[in-house]
């Protein structure tokens, strides 16, 4: 089987999926789920958002520098999906999937309450690749639920089970944690 090479995202699989919210420069709140991110740095402690500039997300962002990184967990996946949907000027995706919000500490968009994970972060870089933007952001404050975490700080997989993005609307959630080599 021969697969064309701009499909490569659905072989490199599964990624986990960030819940983003952002605030417009209008000060409206919104979410947009994200699966092509990841840590980069761990001093400063830098997470990787890639995004299209032709996604209302990508404008929040880069107009404000500041984002709120969340995860998920898996009875919100349909909430995830209703954020993935597309965007309309008069209603908030936030308000379409009913995602309860919270303050910030220091950032101006929203925490998620239902996620199990949230980290607020301010935008040190953003820079295109390709048909795609990759966002820096230095994660400033992380709200975490004490049983979503072991004691070492380790996020309890099994437990909060997030939803792994494979490719369109297919989702994986295969949770086994083993350990490798010696301690």
């Amino acid at each position: 089987m021969e697969i064309d090479n701009r499909e490569y995202h659905k072989l490199l699989v599964p990624r986990p999926v960030l819940l983003v919210t952002t605030v417009s420069k209008r000060g409206r709140a919104d979410v947009s789920p994200f699966s092509f991110t990841g840590p980069i740095s761990f001093e400063p402690p830098l997470l990787m958002l890639s995004v299209g500039t032709d996604k209302h997300s990508y404008w929040s962002i880069v107009q404000k520098e500041e984002f709120v990184a969340n995860i998920p967990n898996e009875e919100m996946l349909e909430k995830v999906w209703i954020a993935g949907g597309d965007w309309e000027e008069e209603k908030s995706k936030i308000e379409k999937a009913e995602l309860k919000t919270e303050e910030s500490d220091l950032v101006g968009p929203p925490l998620l309450s239902e996620c199990p994970v949230n980290m607020e972060c301010i935008v040190k870089d953003a820079k295109k690749t390709g048909d795609h933007v990759q966002i820096i952001g230095e994660i400033k404050k992380i709200h975490v639920d004490d049983e979503a975490v072991d004691d070492e700080g380790n996020l309890k997989v099994d437990i909060v089970r997030p939803p792994l993005h494979i490719s369109g609307s297919k989702f994986a959630f295969p949770y086994v944690t083993k350990k490798a080599g010696k301690e």
